[in-house]
């Protein structure tokens, strides 16, 4: 059964290309009510009046790496940063999508009706993931607001995240503040290094782009358990 991918890769054709840019600036504009509406809804669960920019969404996208596993996308929104992942190459049946907003979950559903999105809360990732039979995971990309949230909170989050990474992937986590997402007693506890990759001065407001790895390589008992579940690549 064929499928239609809504955000193409390489076609080689430049209409198509052009069709693709149009498709997304008019989903940008569509999308933006409903970040707005979300942000009324929960301010600190959203933590940003409009969608991320082209730059920052790219940027970001930009930080993963394609394995056998698959790329969890976190607070996806109105899928800025999904269209940006698609653009790069993650293909669809390796990533997921996961929003706690039910109404953005919906939405996202609509747009990308060939990705897999879990209405679900970033601090139980674990068991969403376990409950949905996930393969292992090469990279989680965050839009989450984790320097607006109880530290309690974040450090849940974090844990579930670290838990489910493969060894070697990636955690990628942007912010407006010049302060990092884990600071660096939390990062030592967690066993992890991390780094500012990029600053992206023209989002609204300038972002900055943050990368964390583990600092060995840990066997988790999530990791154990799922590194028999990989997702192939048949549709």
């Amino acid at each position: 059964m064929n499928k239609i991918w809504h955000f193409g890769w390489n076609t080689g054709n430049q209409d198509a290309s052009q069709a693709v840019r149009v498709q997304k600036e008019l989903h940008a504009l569509k999308a933006r009510p409903n970040f707005l509406s979300a942000w009324l809804r929960n301010p600190i669960q959203v933590g940003a009046v409009l969608p991320s920019s082209n730059g920052l969404t790219s940027t970001m996208a930009a930080q993963t790496e394609e394995g056998s596993g698959i790329t969890i996308e976190l607070g996806a929104g109105t899928g800025a940063v999904t269209s940006a992942l698609l653009t790069r190459g993650i293909r669809p049946n390796r990533l997921v999508l996961i929003e706690k907003d039910r109404i953005l979950a919906q939405e996202l559903s609509q747009h990308f009706p060939h990705l897999r999105v879990l209405q679900g809360d970033a601090a139980r990732l674990k068991t969403l993931l376990q409950r949905e039979e996930m393969g292992v995971v090469d990279n989680v990309v965050s839009s989450l607001p984790l320097l607006n949230m109880r530290h309690r909170t974040r450090v849940r989050i974090l844990k579930h995240i670290f838990t489910v990474l493969r060894p070697e992937g990636k955690f990628v986590q942007f912010t407006y503040s010049l302060r990092p997402p884990i600071t660096e007693r939390l990062a030592h506890s967690l066993g992890v290094n991390g780094e500012r990759t990029d600053r992206i001065l023209l989002n609204l407001p300038p972002a900055h782009v943050w990368v964390y790895r583990r600092r060995s390589i840990i066997t988790s008992p999530y990791l154990s358990r799922t590194a028999a579940r990989q997702p192939t690549d048949s549709a």
